[in-house]
């Protein structure tokens, strides 16, 4: 009665992770880090323009 859906067909069928998506899937642990020193920066300027560093 009820129809199976089709599988994705691919290296790993029903895997997908976020970091597949990156241009650059390997090398996705740098881009966090890179996100993750401008948001530092970002925040350690807002700080000092406001006078509280």
């Amino acid at each position: 009665m009820t129809e199976e859906a089709p599988k994705p067909e691919g290296k790993q069928a029903g895997k997908h992770t976020w970091h597949d998506d990156t241009p650059f899937p390997k090398r996705w642990i740098g881009y966090v880090v890179i996100k993750v020193i401008v948001l530092v920066v970002a925040v350690g300027l807002g700080l000092w323009w406001a006078g509280l560093l």
